[in-house]
Formats: structure tokens, sequence, C-alpha cells
């Protein structure tokens, strides 16, 4: 399992990666809401920037929040726990390999990680299979013009998946 960065592990990534969410918090997180109950399965979680917006609007969540590295999830798990929110497990795994039985999550959440994804329809592949009948993605990506997203081909079958920004996508 390989866990490095393309940005690093210092205390300045970790800020800034808190500042980009509280910053941009209203702007893509406006509608978030998942039905309390619901299991939600969150890849990529890094320093927990995007846990914590999730555990405030959706307290009556199951979150598991999953990241490649051990540093930033002890970082999440930190902040969550000064927080006082309790509704979250976290969970060390490769995107590509996660310990989950097929259809274990209600909603799927991946904020700004595909960008940094060598295989991006592999892991699209993989997450959909984790998805329960009816289930939910939500991807939130920028458009950096680095990544060419096969959303539309990968992410479609049995599951209904929402995307009114998914950026541009391979053909």
């Amino acid at each position: 399992m390989q866990d490095k960065y393309v940005h690093g592990y210092t205390d300045y990534e970790v800020a800034r990666l808190n500042d980009q969410a509280s910053t941009l918090d209203h702007l893509l997180h406006h509608d978030t809401y998942y039905p309390p109950g619901s299991e939600v399965l969150e890849l990529g979680c890094g320093v927990g920037a995007q846990t914590v917006i999730l555990c405030r609007q959706c307290p009556d969540i199951r979150l598991t929040a999953v990241d490649i590295s051990a540093d930033s999830l002890s970082i999440a798990k930190k902040r969550c726990s000064e927080l006082g929110f309790e509704n979250v497990d976290f969970v060390r795994a490769d995107l590509y390999d996660l310990p989950f039985a097929p259809e274990s999550f209600d909603h799927i959440f991946v904020c700004f990680v595909l960008e940094h994804l060598v295989d991006v329809e592999r892991a699209l592949l993989k997450i959909k299979r984790l998805l329960r009948k009816n289930g939910t993605l939500t991807v939130i990506e920028g458009d950096h013009g680095s990544a060419l997203l096969p959303i539309k081909r990968t992410c479609t079958a049995n599951n209904r998946v929402s995307y009114p920004a998914a950026g541009r996508s391979r053909r």
C-alpha cells in the first residue's frame, strides 16, 4: 500500500486542506444531506476536512472515512474527537483494495480524490460495487485541466448517480 500524497503531509498542507474545505463549504455542501440511519462511505478522507462537514450536516448517519495514509487518519480522528463527533469510524485502506463487502453502503462520498489517481476508471468500478441498490455516489472534483474522468461510462447501471458538474469525460 503506497501512502504518498502528492502534496505531502506538512502542517502547512493540513492547514491548506482545512482552509479549502471551510472556504468551499457552502458552495459544495449547501445541499449535501444523507437521511438519518444511512451508512455513508467517505473515500480519501485525508485529514478530515470534508469529514467534519459531513458529520456536522448529517449527525444521524454512520460515516466510514477511509484514507491510505495513517498520518492523515490520525489527524482526522483527532479533529473529529475534539469536535465531539462520534458517528464516524476511520479505516486505513487502499482505494483499489477496499475491505468492504459488496453493497455495504447507502451512499458514497468522494471529494478531491479522483484527480490524484492513476486509474480512475478502475477506482470507480471498485467503488460502484459497494453501493446498495438505489444508493448514491457523490463526486466533487475540481477541473484543473489534469483529470479526464470516465464517470458517464462507468458509474451508471443499477445505481442512481448524481454529477451535475463532473468536468470533462473521456469518450
